[in-house]
């Protein structure tokens, strides 16, 4: 923050000795405009533009996967509370089975209609089986009415 001849004046030999001219002046300039430089970097650091890789995907377009939707709560043993699944062509989905609850169901009836399901898929579809499992939460159930829901039956 200092003028340079005063900074010279504080540290020069008659001072504490360690004003050094091939060093010191731009140690002062950096200083100086650190916030100016600072800014400039950011700005350059926001407007860089990532390059974007395309991939063919043609290859893929014509594979059909099916998703099992499953409305439960968190945790291992926790019950089913509905199903559904959803058809997908690619990138494209093309079908969806609407869910159903499943309450009042013992497991065993929960998997002969998941059975049932793909048994359904793989007539129309060829799908044998389901290609991934997603999971939802009892609250984002969309039957109406649901015991989740009880203002929806109103």
């Amino acid at each position: 923050m200092l003028s340079a001849e005063q900074a010279k004046a504080l540290h020069d030999p008659e001072g504490d000795g360690c004003w050094n001219p091939k060093v010191c002046y731009n140690r002062r300039s950096h200083a100086r405009h650190r916030d100016r430089r600072n800014q400039a970097r950011n700005r350059q650091r926001q407007t860089t533009v990532l390059e974007e890789l395309a991939i063919d995907i043609s290859e893929f377009t014509d594979v059909w996967t099916a998703i099992l939707v499953v409305y439960r709560p968190a945790g291992t043993d926790t019950p089913v509370h509905a199903i559904a699944a959803q058809i997908w062509q690619g990138q494209q989905q093309v079908a969806v089975v609407q869910p159903i609850h499943c309450m009042g169901l013992v497991p065993s009836q929960v998997h002969a209609y998941v059975r049932k399901l793909l048994a359904l898929l793989d007539e129309h579809y060829g799908i044998r089986k389901f290609a991934s499992q997603e999971r939802f939460d009892p609250e984002l159930c969309p039957i109406r009415p649901c015991i989740h829901h009880p203002m929806s039956e109103r």
